[in-house]
């Protein structure tokens, strides 16, 4: 039988400490725990910092075969509140909703920033009426989901407002 991922409530702020409890009362990973951390960037006044978050506050997943017994040593476990239940038994999370999880937090438990477009990146269009020419971004409206592009276009310098999805980035 496969283990299962669960979900343990925990107090917002604990769940690295009860990541330890767990790996130390089960140090022969009968229980595997995991709390997704992820990267941000704070800004404060002119100073930018990074810090490391939780990626689910008050959560932990723990990969397991959950008995009653485990259960019952699990609950015992100070900052635990409870475990993600239906009914009276504990709910396993469905492997279709742990794979992206899994994926990011796959070479450390760090999800770290992603590698978007950013203004003077080099970009290549992928669709539409000027496909396949190449353009430098000016600058994006992410709210809005655009981008203004300088083309080279008849030997000049033309700005071209684009959807961000037709846009890819290039070496």
């Amino acid at each position: 039988m496969l283990k299962k991922w669960f979900v343990i409530y925990t107090f917002t702020g604990s769940e690295k400490k009860v990541e330890k409890l767990i790996s130390n009362i089960f140090p022969n990973e009968e229980v595997k725990p995991l709390v997704p951390l992820r990267r941000l960037r704070e800004q404060k006044k002119v100073v930018e910092t990074i810090k490391t978050r939780t990626l689910f506050p008050g959560y932990v997943f723990i990969n397991a075969h959950m008995s009653n017994e485990l259960y019952r040593n699990m609950v015992q476990i100070p900052s635990i509140v409870r475990l993600l239940k239906a009914d009276s038994e504990p709910v396993h999370v469905p492997d279709e909703e742990m794979r992206p999880i899994l994926e990011l937090t796959a070479d450390s438990k760090v999800i770290g920033f992603s590698k978007g477009i950013k203004v003077g990146t080099k970009v290549k269009i992928i669709d539409g009426p000027l496909k396949d020419f190449e353009g430098r971004i000016i600058t994006i409206d992410a709210r809005k989901g655009r981008a203004k592009v300088c083309l080279d276009l008849l030997g000049r310098g033309k700005k071209v407002d684009l959807g961000l999805i037709v846009l890819r980035q290039t070496c």
